[in-house]
């Protein structure tokens, strides 16, 4: 099978994975995965990965919930809270202009028809104006939280990776132009020139609804190293923070941190990210990083 095909054919497969791990997927579609299985060993491996992730999980005690989270959760609470509040701000202040107010009987004849015309548009105003902008600071807030939690899985995702390396799509160089589609910016390969870095090969990876090019190096003769390249307007590296620390190298910001043990950089270029876990120090990795963004 080429590796195009390849490709296409597990992209079509890949929202399954997870549910055929759990026993969840309906014997319809658990059928046709099964076929593709038998003939697709990197998906076989990773319905093994996922089972053998989930028995670690049932085995494994339960952890303290990180202070990143808790910080997230108080967060979206607080903002809850207050979205809540500001909807019963908006919504007294349309029952208080709304209140029918006393003026003197001299004056009602003649002021009716233009205190009815100014009540209509008034209401009408508040009814229209002040909710959409409401909702728009809503989906302005959404989304950035969304933005926020697909860093943290992507950057999460690249550890794992890493750490249970699954065995590559193509090994040759001049398929990665293929995987732009998929990915949604040009897939080129770093060259990571003077650091001694052999390009042991490439694949599509899916996580959640993103996308995102995976490739596999060994440095230095015995380091592995593994770089992810994603759209970062649809996962902006800024998000990184505060799970990685913002630093500036060459005139670059990069964001570089410690995640189950493994050096983690991220940084963005031209509309292009670049995430990369390695077992090598922070500094080496963040000039690995920055090669491959020349």
């Amino acid at each position: 099978m080429s590796a195009a095909k390849s490709i296409e054919s597990c992209a079509r497969f890949d929202y399954a994975l997870s549910a055929y791990a759990d026993g969840e997927l309906d014997p319809d579609h658990a059928l046709d995965l099964e076929s593709h299985l038998v003939q697709c060993p990197p998906c076989f491996e990773q319905v093994k990965l996922l089972r053998s992730l989930r028995g670690s999980l049932r085995r494994a005690k339960p952890a303290a919930c990180p202070d990143v989270l808790r910080a997230r959760v108080a967060a979206a609470m607080a903002h809850e809270h207050a979205r809540g509040a500001a909807r019963e701000a908006a919504q007294a202040a349309q029952a208080a202009d709304a209140r029918p107010r006393l003026v003197h009987k001299g004056y009602a004849a003649a002021l009716a028809v233009a205190a009815g015309v100014v009540f209509m548009v008034g209401v009408t105003r508040q009814r229209t104006v002040a909710p959409a902008d409401m909702a728009k600071v809503d989906t302005k807030l959404d989304v950035d939280v969304a933005r926020g939690e697909s860093v943290e899985v992507l950057l999460d995702d690249l550890v794992m990776q890493h750490a249970q390396p699954l065995p590559p799509e193509t090994t040759d160089p001049a398929d990665l132009p293929r995987f732009d589609p998929f990915v949604g910016v040009p897939v080129r390969r770093p060259e990571f020139q003077s650091m001694h870095a052999n390009f042991m090969g490439a694949r599509v990876h899916t996580m959640r609804n993103r996308r995102a090019a995976l490739l596999q190096y060994v440095v230095k003769g015995n380091h592995r190293v593994t770089v992810y390249l994603f759209n970062s307007r649809a996962v902006p590296v800024q998000k990184a923070q505060p799970i990685l620390k913002a630093r500036v190298v060459r005139e670059r910001p990069v964001y570089v941190g410690k995640i189950n043990g493994y050096s983690v950089v991220a940084a963005e270029h031209s509309g292009v990210g670049y995430a990369l876990a390695s077992d090598l120090g922070d500094d080496l990795s963040t000039q690995l990083v920055l090669a491959a963004m020349q």
